[in-house]
């Protein structure tokens, strides 16, 4: 005999307009490097280089950048785990332009990240005041959400491919208002691959009655295995940057080296860094120590993703 138990019949969820949700961020605080920037970037940021002493953490963001850099000029895999925190906080620009110019070749993240990427993209606005809507019943009822959630998924569904590339794919091709503001279009555009991670109960999307599991499961496992094969490319004297994912990223992370550990693969000369506000064991334990055995030259970096992104993405112009 099985036990059975009684479940929350999600059909009786009322779902609530977008236009009269407070939200905390918007499209107009977005930065966008490639126009903020005047003058001699290049050689602003050498001097700035030069400056940072060679010690402890200056030095370790004075190896980033130069592995960055080395990566980029030898064509290796260059992954960035990013969770929805990056995105809240005006940095999709900067991702986008990191992109554009070959610092990112496969782009990691969570469901929540497509949310307000999308959010972003299609309203101009994300990052609703959980405090006041949680109480009153609609926290995470965005109706137009959950539509163009669910859309994305089918869109990738239908052109056979995964969640990420197709949430790009969709948001480009469906008349987005603010589609340059999103980094899964960025993505698509520049032909790079963008894996969507999702854990079921962990998004505002799956409080919806129409939230299709099964097909948001096999999409998501289906980005799972794109990223398990950039892993194994990355293990060739590649790299690995994550920011703003504690839990979920370096899980998953942990579970494509082990695949290709499986496979038959061994890291050879990889740079790991981490850019965070707080230190994280699972940052520190998954994707800084454990995977690399001793063939990586890992760095933890802390500090806001606000300040750390446009840093990092200033001293690659040195």
């Amino acid at each position: 005999m099985v036990n059975r138990f009684d479940e929350t019949d999600l059909s009786r969820v009322t779902p609530v307009p977008i236009a009269g949700r407070r939200s905390k961020v918007s499209v107009d605080d977005i930065v966008d490097p490639r126009t903020s920037f005047s003058g001699d970037m290049g050689a602003a940021a050498r001097q700035m280089l030069d400056a940072l002493p060679d010690m402890l953490v200056a030095s370790s963001l004075k190896r980033v950048v130069a592995a960055l850099k080395r990566a980029r000029e030898d064509k290796r895999e260059v992954i960035w785990l990013i969770g929805a925190h990056t995105i809240k906080t005006g940095l999709s620009k900067y991702l986008a332009a990191l992109i554009d110019e070959g610092y990112i070749t496969c782009l990691a993240s969570t469901g929540s990240s497509v949310i307000h990427d999308l959010e972003l993209a299609f309203f101009g606005k994300t990052s609703e005041d959980v405090e006041s809507e949680l109480p009153a019943g609609r926290f995470g009822m965005s109706a137009e959400t959950s539509n163009h959630f669910n859309a994305a998924l089918e869109f990738a569904q239908s052109h056979d491919t995964g969640f990420g590339s197709g949430a790009g794919a969709y948001i480009d091709s469906a008349g987005a208002t603010n589609a340059d503001a999103s980094i899964f279009v960025a993505a698509h555009r520049a032909g790079i691959p963008a894996t969507v991670h999702i854990a079921f109960g962990t998004d505002i999307t799956h409080q919806h009655p129409g939230f299709p599991a099964a097909m948001a499961g096999e999409l998501t496992m289906r980005d799972f295995r794109t990223l398990t094969d950039r892993v194994g490319r990355m293990f060739e004297r590649g790299a690995i940057i994550i920011l703003g994912s504690a839990v979920v990223l370096p899980e998953v992370f942990l579970k494509a080296v082990s695949i290709n550990y499986n496979l038959g693969l061994s890291p050879v000369e990889v740079t790991a860094a981490s850019f965070d506000m707080l230190p994280q064991y699972r940052v520190r334990e998954n994707v800084l120590s454990r995977p690399f055995q001793g063939q990586s030259d890992a760095h933890a970096i802390t500090g806001h993703h606000e300040i750390m992104l446009p840093l990092l993405y200033f001293l690659l112009r040195s």
